[in-house]
C-alpha cells in the first residue's frame, strides 16, 4: 500500500490509469539495509566495521566476530548470492557503505492490469481512502481477481 501512496499522493486513480500494470515479482530483496541505530545496536556494530579499527585485545575481538559472523549468515541465506549490503557508521548517520554486490534476477511471478487488481483495489479504497472509477469496482467489468 505504500507503494500506492506514494505512486499516487493524491489517493486518487482515474482512467487514464488504466495502461499501467501491476506485476508480482519474486527474488532477492533489492539491498538488506543494515542503517538504522536500533539495528546496529543489535548487531553491536560500531564504527570500527567500517575503518578497520579493531582493537586486537585478548585472542578474539568480539567486533570482528560479529562481523564476521554476521557476512556469513548473509552468504549462507541468499545461496552464496546475496543482495547488496548497504550500513553506515554511528557517526556520519548520513552516510552509507555498501558491500556484497553480486546480483541475482527477478522472476515475473503474475501481471495485469491495475484496473483487473479486485482485491488491492477493494483494499486501496476501504483501508487507504483511496478513489478509483466506480467501472474498476463493478463485478461484471472486475473478472478474475
Amino acid at each position: 500500500m505504500a507503494a500506492a501512496r506514494d505512486r499516487f499522493p493524491g489517493r486518487r486513480l482515474s482512467t487514464s490509469h488504466a495502461g499501467l500494470w501491476l506485476v508480482h515479482l519474486e527474488g532477492p530483496p533489492s539491498v538488506l539495509r543494515l542503517t538504522h541505530q536500533a539495528t546496529l545496536d543489535a548487531l553491536g556494530l560500531d564504527d570500527r566495521v567500517n575503518t578497520g579499527r579493531l582493537d586486537g585485545s585478548g585472542p578474539v575481538d568480539p567486533l570482528l566476530a560479529t562481523s564476521q559472523s554476521l557476512a556469513d549468515h548473509v552468504w549462507d541465506w541468499w545461496g552464496g548470492n546475496p543482495p547488496p549490503l548497504v550500513y553506515r557508521t554511528r557517526t556520519m548517520p548520513t552516510a552509507r557503505s555498501l558491500a556484497f554486490v553480486e546480483t541475482t534476477p527477478w522472476a515475473v511471478v503474475r501481471a495485469r492490469p491495475l484496473a483487473e487488481a479486485t482485491a488491492l483495489l477493494v483494499a486501496l479504497v476501504l483501508r487507504h481512502g483511496f478513489d478509483v472509477p466506480d467501472a474498476w469496482l463493478e463485478p461484471s467489468a472486475l473478472g478474475p481477481g
